[in-house]
């Protein structure tokens, strides 16, 4: 008898702010693991927007341009590793700023004090590859 694997899930709670981008908390159990940037919510547009609200089941990755991270993945959300589908390949990879990603997330230790964005991302995506080493787990998206 095979058991059945509950995965951890993860919550990101964000705030898109127009003309500049999205930042977020990622919170596990209620604490703060990092926090995140993306680029602001332009309609779903690939490449363009932030990743839509919703629940996604997260997975290890391998991108030819970040190397090892993960993927998201809701196929009713119009979201899928590959396609097709209205949205592929939006990653979690280390980046700092909005303008950095193109329609994926990056996290950071903590947020820039200067300018829009995240400090340290390399090290909080370490700390995610880390906690997630080849393994599968949800994200709930929630947007403010």
């Amino acid at each position: 008898m095979s058991e059945v694997k509950t995965l951890a899930r993860l919550t990101l709670i964000t705030k898109s702010i127009p003309g500049v981008g999205t930042f977020g908390e990622l919170l596990s159990n209620g604490e703060v693991i990092c926090k995140t940037v993306e680029r602001e919510w332009l309609s779903n547009r690939k490449n363009k927007s932030c990743v839509p609200p919703g629940v996604y089941r997260v997975k290890p990755n391998h991108s030819p341009r970040f190397g090892e991270g993960f993927v998201l993945e809701n196929p009713d959300l119009g979201v899928t590793v590959k396609g097709p589908s209205q949205r592929t390949h939006c990653l979690i990879h280390a980046a700092n700023f909005p303008e950095e990603v193109e329609g994926c997330i990056a996290p950071g230790t903590e947020f820039h004090p200067a300018r829009w964005g995240v400090l340290n991302s390399r090290i909080a995506f370490g700390r995610l590859m880390e906690r997630f080493a080849g393994q599968e787990w949800e994200l709930e998206i929630i947007r403010h």
